[in-house]
């Protein structure tokens, strides 16, 4: 049987090629360097190693990456000091994006999002792409990972931001799903009460041009056209939604995984709302999808 080859993520990957500036904070793992090893051997960028040089000069050799042309800045053996370091070098107009090496996600979040850090007025949000063979193109999920119980503005924010970058990827006129346990709307279910008030702010100032916005949608019906009709539903993102908006953290993380582990869906990711884009790989990661991320936050850089 054949595998499945996520050809999409594939071509996001081989569409970002770039001498792009990237600063990898703390890379003290080997999913961390073999990631570096990889970005190389696809030409996507120009990696800075931030950590202790000596550290990760013993782990490259296990990897068999070359830090003979790697730019490799040494720092205390300390990730909240690398990520100061890089924080600063982005606002030296250093780095086109900032990733996530070993260290846990406060550790590098915490200097970008702190009121000396990278934070514009936009809120911060992440972004996901699934790529499975089950579905004919790729799926954007938001909020998985950093918002955890947004408010009604707040998800709008997270909106605009996902939109925007579907936009600069190729993606116009996107079709979102607001994602609920049900389709009706219940005062019991703050989720339902939500999607309503976007949805119906959307058609007086809508959030993002040409976007088309509905919820809220239980899953089954957001991603199948016949589960809406069943259910007598009148729906133009039902069955093809590029973009599903969940109602906290708990079903975004919970759902991303389910697509992972059970589904054999691979993904890209990235932290938008900084002043760059942010990998924040987690450690379970595959490697592909941390080139995936890579590629797709280069896409992103507000930088030529």
């Amino acid at each position: 049987m054949s595998r499945f080859t996520y050809p999409r993520l594939q071509q996001l990957i081989a569409s970002a090629k770039s001498h792009l500036p990237l600063g990898v904070v703390y890379p003290l793992s080997l999913p961390a360097l073999e990631t570096v090893r990889e970005l190389l051997a696809h030409q996507l960028c120009l990696p800075t190693l931030l950590g202790p040089a000596q550290r990760i000069t013993s782990l490259a050799k296990e990897v068999g990456l070359d830090l003979t042309h790697i730019r490799l800045i040494d720092t205390p053996d300390n990730p909240i000091a690398a990520a100061q370091l890089a924080v600063q070098m982005v606002k030296q107009g250093e780095f086109a994006a900032l990733m996530k090496g070993s260290q846990h996600t406060e550790d590098l979040m915490g200097p970008i999002v702190d009121r000396d850090g990278l934070r514009t007025k936009r809120r911060t949000s992440h972004l996901f792409l699934f790529e499975m063979a089950s579905y004919p193109k790729l799926l954007g999920i938001s909020d998985c990972v950093v918002n955890i119980a947004p408010n009604v503005a707040q998800k709008q924010q997270i909106l605009l931001s996902s939109l925007e970058a579907l936009d600069r990827l190729g993606i116009h006129q996107a079709k979102v799903a607001i994602i609920a346990a049900t389709e009706v709307v219940n005062p019991a279910m703050p989720a339902t009460m939500d999607a309503k008030s976007i949805v119906d702010a959307h058609q007086i100032t809508p959030i993002y041009p040409g976007a088309v916005i509905e919820g809220p949608l239980g899953f089954d019906n957001a991603l199948s056209a016949l589960s809406a009709k069943t259910k007598g539903i009148e729906s133009i993102v039902a069955g093809e939604p590029d973009l599903l908006l969940v109602p906290d953290l708990q079903v975004g993380n919970i759902l991303y995984k389910a697509l992972i582990y059970m589904a054999g869906a691979e993904c890209a990711g990235v932290i938008l709302g900084a002043q760059v884009p942010i990998i924040l790989t987690s450690r379970a990661d595959s490697v592909f999808s941390r080139v995936a991320s890579t590629a797709l936050a280069l896409r992103l850089t507000a930088q030529p």
